[in-house]
C-alpha cells in the first residue's frame, strides 16, 4: 500500500468505522458530560493546500464521519470558499493559530493577532476550538500564550472557545496517532506535536497502522493528519515527499 494517499487514508476511515462507534469532531467532545468510555476525533490541521483538504472533507462525508479541520489564517491557506463547504459538509471549523510566533514571542501582539484572526474565521463559519501550529522553525511554543490562568480564562470566556486541542484534555488514557514528519512514529521529525500518553501509539508504517485500526486499537482515539501531504496524483506525490524529507532535515538540524 502506497501510503499518504487518499486511497490510503480511505482504508484507515473504513478501519476506524469499524472500530468505533462514536466518531466525534472536538467541540462534541469538549461539550459531551460524560465523556464517553471509547471514541475516535480526526482531526486536520491545515497547514498548506487547502484543496486537500476538501478532497478529504467530502470523502468523509460520502463514508457518513465528521471530523475537524484546523485552519491557518494565511493567504496561501485562508481560502473562504473553501471552508464554507468543509462546513457545509458538517464538518467542524477550527482555527489553527500560531499567534505568538508571528508576534516574535510579544504576548500583548499575539492576542491581538489571535483575536483578528478568529474573527475573520468567525465570519464565515462558527469556530469552537481551536489548535496550535507548531511552526517547528520558529523558537515559540504558540500553547504558551494560554499556560497563563488570566489569558485560559480569556480563551474561554471572552474569546468563546470550548478548548484549545493540546491542553484541555487529559491524553494519558488517549492514543494520539499523527503523520507529523510524513511517518507515524511520534517523537520522529517532531518538534512540538506531542502529548504527554501513557498509550503506546507509534507504528513503523502504513501496513501496521492499518493492522492496528483494524484490530482492536485502544478505546480512545485522536487521529491527526495534515492534508498536505496526502495526495493521489503521482507527481503531487513525489514532489511533496521531498518537500516533508526537506522539512525533517531542517528540523532534524535544530534538534
Amino acid at each position: 500500500m502506497r501510503d499518504f494517499t487518499l486511497a490510503a487514508y480511505k482504508k484507515y476511515l473504513q478501519a476506524i468505522k469499524s472500530s468505533y462507534e462514536n466518531i466525534l469532531t472536538f467541540s462534541e467532545y469538549f461539550s459531551a458530560e460524560p465523556k464517553p468510555e471509547s471514541f475516535c476525533l480526526i482531526r486536520h490541521d491545515v497547514d498548506r493546500k487547502s484543496g486537500n483538504a476538501l478532497r478529504m472533507a467530502r470523502l468523509e462525508n460520502g463514508m457518513g464521519i465528521k471530523s475537524t479541520y484546523y485552519f491557518r489564517v494565511k493567504p496561501h491557506t485562508f481560502k473562504p470558499e473553501i471552508i464554507i463547504e468543509i462546513a457545509g459538509l458538517r464538518h467542524e471549523i477550527g482555527y489553527h493559530y500560531e499567534s505568538l510566533s508571528e508576534a516574535n514571542g510579544h504576548m500583548s501582539a499575539a492576542l491581538r493577532d489571535f483575536e483578528n484572526n478568529l474573527k475573520k474565521l468567525r465570519e464565515l463559519v462558527s469556530v469552537r476550538t481551536v489548535s496550535m501550529h507548531g511552526r517547528p522553525l520558529k523558537p515559540y511554543d504558540n500553547r504558551d500564550m494560554w499556560r497563563d490562568s488570566d489569558n485560559h480564562n480569556r480563551l474561554i470566556k471572552e474569546y468563546g472557545i470550548l478548548g484549545e486541542v493540546y491542553l484541555d484534555i487529559d491524553y494519558t488514557d488517549i492514543a494520539y496517532i499523527n503523520d507529523t514528519g510524513r511517518n507515524w512514529t511520534s517523537e520522529r521529525f517532531n518538534r512540538r506535536d506531542k502529548v504527554a500518553s501513557n498509550i503506546e501509539a507509534d507504528f513503523k508504517n502504513g501496513e501496521s497502522l492499518l493492522g492496528y485500526l483494524s484490530s482492536a486499537p485502544a478505546s480512545k482515539m485522536v487521529f491527526q493528519v495534515h492534508p498536505e501531504r496526502w495526495e493521489d496524483n503521482v507527481i503531487g506525490w513525489v514532489i511533496q515527499y521531498f518537500s516533508d524529507t526537506a522539512v525533517n532535515v531542517v528540523k532534524w538540524c535544530l534538534r
